[in-house]
């Protein structure tokens, strides 16, 4: 019996998504990362280069995984000293665990 074989379905793109990635790099960048999305057997973390802090990502991760891989870095490296929209700061709380409770 032959067997079928089915594509691969693509991931969506959502503007959204993507326009909160931005703002995610944006923030990266004020903590003094250099963030570089590059193809890759990699998904994404922090490394320093000659004392520079670099922050790579792989270009080919889904959009949620390229959020949840920004918004972990961003909660590790501190965001006490800099100001973060209400949205990011949100993310940034859920992720360490200080939500605040209504």
């Amino acid at each position: 019996m032959a067997k079928l074989i089915q594509k691969s379905v693509k991931p969506t793109y959502n503007d959204k998504k993507e326009s909160l990635i931005l703002e995610l790099i944006e923030v990266m960048e004020s903590l003094g990362f250099s963030v570089r999305i590059e193809k890759g057997g990699f998904k994404g973390g922090f490394c320093l280069l000659h004392e520079k802090k670099i922050f790579l990502m792989n270009k080919n991760l889904e959009q949620d995984r390229k959020i949840n891989i920004l918004v972990k870095q961003i909660a590790e490296s501190g965001t006490d000293d800099i100001y973060l929209k209400p949205n990011i700061r949100e993310l940034i709380d859920k992720e360490t665990g200080n939500e605040k409770l209504l």
